[in-house]
């Protein structure tokens, strides 16, 4: 019965699709991996194309100094960063920067293995009945709220794959939670999905970007310690990163090995 009820929806969802109009959301995203910071996060979908935003909050940028234990902790600014998905080309570019120069970022589209709910456990998010589903993904474990009402097989940032669009979703520990604010469906015009194409950066794999950043940590860690007095400690992060991934592909098939 179960397995019957899922095929409805699906076919639901896929019988839809060839009338799927574009739809903006605005999502809260709260971040409390480190310092609690709240973000406001635009996603733009259509039917094959999402285009995420994430506006930078940098209320905590820079070096703050715990004179109890004479350490310090360093916190970037940040920009604001994009996150594509096309499912017609099968890759995700992404837009971020490192020490103030700014990448555009290609890679495969990932596989995001869903697992539907098995229960019959619904939500009602905003005016919509949302469904559940799970999803493990670099290094983060997470729960996800979709609704088939409107069909279009996206989220934030890069999640993709459900029959709905994702209306909230975090991981497991709570420090990434992103939560719909606003939704405009059906859009009464056209939405731009050429936004990265109009940014100046520079073409780079996520693999490379991903060792540039791990090398750029350690120039800056290695410049602070040496200007800093004899028995100072630097909360440095090295080892455990805090950002939404947590482990890549080319790592996990390394520490394997």
């Amino acid at each position: 019965m179960k397995n019957f009820a899922l095929a409805i929806i699906l076919l639901f969802v896929f019988s839809a699709n060839a009338q799927v109009k574009n739809v903006v959301i605005e999502y809260n995203l709260n971040a409390s991996n480190e310092n609690y910071v709240q973000k406001k996060v635009v996603t733009i979908c259509a039917k094959n194309t999402s285009l995420s935003k994430t506006y930078a909050n940098n209320a905590k940028a820079g070096i703050q100094t715990d004179e109890n234990t004479n350490s310090i902790n360093v916190t970037e600014k940040e920009i604001d960063t994009y996150e594509s998905v096309d499912l017609v080309n099968n890759r995700v570019i992404a837009i971020d920067n490192i020490k103030n120069k700014n990448f555009k970022i290609t890679e495969p589209l990932p596989v995001m293995d869903w697992k539907l709910s098995k229960d019959n456990e619904v939500k009602k998010i905003d005016t919509f009945i949302c469904s559940k589903a799970f999803l493990s993904f670099r290094g983060r474990n997470y729960i996800a709220w979709y609704t088939p009402y409107i069909a279009v097989p996206f989220g934030p940032w890069k999640f993709y794959g459900l029959p709905g669009l994702i209306l909230e979703i975090y991981d497991t520990n709570n420090n990434y939670h992103w939560t719909v604010s606003k939704i405009s469906y059906p859009l009464t015009n056209n939405a731009d999905l050429t936004v990265l194409d109009k940014q100046n950066a520079k073409d780079i794999t996520l693999k490379d970007f991903v060792e540039e950043i791990e090398k750029q940590k350690q120039i800056m860690y290695a410049r602070i310690m040496k200007v800093m007095p004899r028995g100072t400690t630097m909360e440095k992060g090295t080892d455990n990163r805090t950002s939404v991934e947590l482990v890549y592909e080319w790592e996990a098939e390394k520490k394997n090995k």
